[in-house]
This record gives C-alpha cells, sequence and structure tokens, in this order.
C-alpha cells in the first residue's frame, strides 16, 4: 500500500491507496484514467488553444490520422470532428490508433496518445504517464 497524505487545515492524515502492478491493468482501467487525466471524466471538455474535444481531449489531426488509417484498412467507418465529443466514438477513435501503432502495454498506449506515434521518445510524455499512474495507483 501506498501512503498518501491529505491536506487538512491543521493536519495530515494518511490515506492507503492500492499498488496495481501495471500488467493486470485492463484497457477499460487504463482508458478512465486517460479520460480522468485528459478532461476530469467530463465529455463537454474543451481546450481552444489546442483544439482538443472531448473525454480524450482529442485533436482534428488525431481524426485525421485515424481516418488515414481506417482507409487503408479499406474501412467505410470514418469520424468527423464531432465525434470527439461522444465518449464512445472517442475510445474507438483511440483503440483504432493504439492497434494501428501496435502499442500493447499500457505505457505505450499512454505515452504515444500524448505524444504522436513518437511519444516514447518524448520526455514530456514520461511526466504524462507518471499522471496517469497516479489516476490507476500504480507502482512501477
Amino acid at each position: 500500500m501506498i501512503a498518501a497524505k491529505c491536506p487538512s487545515l491543521k493536519t495530515h492524515y494518511a490515506v492507503n491507496l492500492p499498488i496495481i502492478k501495471v500488467d493486470s491493468i485492463t484497457e477499460d482501467k487504463l482508458i478512465q484514467a486517460l479520460i480522468n487525466v485528459e478532461s476530469s471524466n467530463n465529455d463537454d471538455a474543451y481546450r481552444s488553444g489546442e483544439d482538443a474535444a472531448g473525454c480524450l481531449q482529442i485533436r482534428r489531426t488525431m481524426v485525421r490520422d485515424v481516418n488515414r488509417i481506417l482507409r487503408r484498412q479499406k474501412s467505410q467507418i470514418r469520424f468527423d470532428f464531432e465525434d470527439r465529443w461522444d465518449r464512445q466514438k472517442s475510445i474507438e477513435i483511440f483503440k483504432i490508433y493504439c492497434n494501428h501503432y501496435n502499442l500493447t502495454t499500457p505505457e505505450e498506449k499512454a505515452r504515444c496518445w500524448n505524444g504522436g506515434p513518437r511519444g516514447l521518445q518524448k520526455l514530456a510524455t514520461k511526466r504524462y504517464w507518471e499522471k496517469v499512474k497516479k489516476h490507476l495507483a500504480v507502482k512501477n
């Protein structure tokens, strides 16, 4: 168990958080942690400076990339920019992206979701992964 301090006006109290092994993280748990980090679980979240929308803060470039992937796969499915606001469609976009780039571990998925296909090479995505792990209560 990890002891975390909860702020109080006068004292600090220890709270025990469960530790989850990284290899036991399901895709659903990972997606929920990403949603918490990206939007605080808010389907209506919007960051105007990046034009990032929805629970997974999807940019227009991601929609275009996933549509390109789907065209290459000869799929009839396509997403439009409004689909970023739909939780289920956002999750579908995430899964298509991860499958296409052969992302298998939770860390690979999180870091490349944050930093693009080369996200594992970026220092900033290590900090992002640490945020995600906190939402998963993971010690690695």
